[in-house]
């Protein structure tokens, strides 16, 4: 980060240093040229990166995941199945460390002694 802001100051530095103020740029039958073709390029860039057909939603992603694997069209049908999710996973959590079955404990106390 230091050195990038290092070389941006370098290179503002020899900028202001190394250009002509009385230069006209005007006047510059080829820079002209370059710029209004620059011009061109980048609004053409600009107008491919923008799709015009994305809406642009407050849906949150997680939801609009839910809305189109299961088909359902409201936002508030897909939050309810999402919550229905939540409450599903904690409840087998809570189940697996609490209450699983505790047969499967073994009682050292009642294995044979190794010889």
């Amino acid at each position: 980060m230091l050195s990038t802001v290092t070389h941006r100051n370098i290179e503002r530095f020899l900028y202001n240093i190394l250009m002509n103020e009385n230069m006209e740029l005007d006047e510059n039958i080829e820079i002209k040229k370059a710029l209004e073709e620059f011009e061109v390029k980048s609004s053409a860039e600009q107008e491919q990166k923008t799709p015009s057909d994305k809406k642009t939603s407050d849906v949150p992603k997680m939801v609009e995941l839910v809305m189109k694997w299961s088909g359902v069209k409201e936002e508030r049908q897909a939050e309810y199945i999402l919550l229905g999710f939540v409450v599903i996973t904690i409840a087998v959590s809570l189940y697996l460390f609490f209450g699983g079955n505790s047969s499967n404990i073994i009682n050292y106390t009642d294995l044979p002694p190794i010889n």
